[in-house]
């Protein structure tokens, strides 16, 4: 089975480390007030952006050889949907560099949001993501919060696991059977997912039970948030609305 991404960052230096012992609660915040922003705005903030989610992501060892496979995919992902909106935009009419033009700038926008998706999952174990989940949920669905925390947590667990248990199986098919006819690969491939990760639910169901995370008990946090943690996440996010107002009055003031 190959290396499972996502699951054991390296941090290089002192911001990987610094977001790994920040609490999950912050990040969770950051990445919901950016994820609503990030579709307008304006590129070069939006570049900025994009730079420290790529630099967390390094901090935290994202960019290795182990994670390639979840790279490429994202790599095909941002270009499949770039290039349907710029194949899209020249087919209603609009002008070959305008296309192009748009096209980038989607591919820009979902880069820096798959960056920061890993950069939160890197820096954050999913137990942890789970209790910051269920903080914030508890007002809304009480003694409930939990079992959504579970679900949560589970899911990021899995998804990783997935994707590794996709790559042995390509592996192994391939030294097995290499001129295995593409047709038969689909069919296979899927079918023996499903009997890998039917055996990993048993062991996931049964690791959940022996660590007690089954109860609401599990899943309260077991400190307060820091005003320094708090203010790692907000200050950036203030720095971000002042560029964004400078850079309208700009836009105004030229446009006049």
């Amino acid at each position: 089975m190959t290396f499972i991404p996502l699951l054991a960052p390296t941090p290089r230096d002192g911001l990987g480390r610094a977001l790994l012992a920040l609490d999950a609660r912050p990040k969770l915040a950051f990445a919901l007030l950016v994820g609503m922003v990030l579709w307008q705005l304006p590129l070069p903030i939006l570049f900025f952006l994009t730079l420290f989610a790529g630099a967390s992501c390094r901090a935290l060892g994202g960019f290795t050889r182990a994670n390639g496979t979840l790279w490429r995919m994202a790599f095909l992902f941002v270009s499949v949907w770039s290039g349907l909106k710029c194949g899209l935009d020249i087919w209603a009419g609009a002008e070959l560099l305008a296309g192009l033009g748009a096209g980038a700038e989607l591919g820009v926008r979902l880069t820096t949001l798959l960056l920061l998706g890993f950069t939160l999952t890197l820096s954050t174990s999913p137990r942890r993501l789970g209790l910051g989940l269920a903080w914030y949920l508890r007002p809304v669905l009480g003694s409930r919060a939990w079992k959504t925390a579970l679900a949560l947590s589970l899911m990021i667990h899995f998804l990783p696991l997935a994707l590794a248990a996709v790559g042995g199986l390509r592996q192994g098919l391939t030294m097995r059977w290499p001129d295995c006819p593409w047709t038969t690969r689909l069919r296979l491939i899927p079918l023996a997912l499903l009997r890998v990760l039917s055996q990993t639910t048993w062991t996931q169901t049964l690791a959940v039970a022996a660590r007690d995370l089954d109860c609401p008990e599990a899943w309260r946090p077991e400190r307060a948030v820091k005003p320094e943690e708090w203010a790692a996440v907000l200050i950036p996010i203030l720095v971000l609305g002042v560029l964004w107002g400078v850079l309208s009055q700009l836009g105004l003031i030229l446009t006049e």
